[in-house]
């Protein structure tokens, strides 16, 4: 999972193989999976069973 706000940071991650979460209204243009205003959309979350919970939206 990246987050990126550029068109070279979209393609960069899709490239990695990686999902795509685009940052603010450029990013937007350029296709990624999700896109979000700014980071405060974003909430990071550890699971009791260890994983990583990631809230967009």
């Amino acid at each position: 999972m990246v987050f990126e706000d550029s068109g070279a940071g979209v393609a960069a991650g899709r490239a990695a193989g990686m999902r795509v979460i685009g940052i603010g209204p450029r990013a937007a243009a350029h296709r990624p999976d999700a896109v979000v205003p700014d980071l405060t959309r974003v909430r990071v979350r550890a699971g009791e069973d260890g994983t990583i919970q990631l809230h967009v939206g």
